[in-house]
């Protein structure tokens, strides 16, 4: 299983988003989120690499208000990564939850603390939040199962 996707929490968005277009060539694009999120296209297509995303400290609460880069790893099967990360001494820091048009999330920790995100594709993930959520939508943590 391979890292697909970086996550970077900064203090300043604005501010974070003009330096890495500045030095890195990186674009961005708002992405459909309660709160203010940009994707971030890392590169040329077909260039070896990832490309990520960018948001506030304010609006991730286990960043500690501190910046914070974190990946995300693609699995076959989400369900049976988090049963293994609990067996593995490792624990559920967000539980599953559903991003519209992408698929299954959750983040996770190693027995040292080092948070990681892993991420299952849903071709179901396309519903409106609406009709997948409990009401609190993204940021409330759903646990809805796909």
């Amino acid at each position: 299983m391979k890292a697909t996707y970086f996550d970077l929490t900064v203090r300043e968005l604005d501010a974070a988003r003009v330096f890495f277009e500045q030095v890195l060539g990186w674009r961005f694009e708002r992405f459909d989120m309660p709160y203010e999120y940009y994707r971030i296209t890392a590169g040329p297509e077909g260039e070896t690499g990832i490309d990520g995303g960018i948001g506030r400290i304010e609006d991730a609460p286990l960043c500690a208000g501190r910046p914070m880069t974190q990946i995300t790893i693609a699995v076959a099967q989400l369900d049976d990564v988090l049963s293994r990360v609990r067996a593995s001494g490792g624990r559920i820091v967000e539980p599953k939850m559903r991003i519209p048009g992408i698929g299954w999330y959750a983040t996770c920790a190693e027995p040292g603390g080092l948070l990681f995100g892993v991420i299952q594709g849903d071709g179901d993930a396309n519903r409106p939040a609406s009709t997948a959520t409990d009401g609190r939508g993204l940021d409330g943590l759903s646990q809805d199962a796909p």
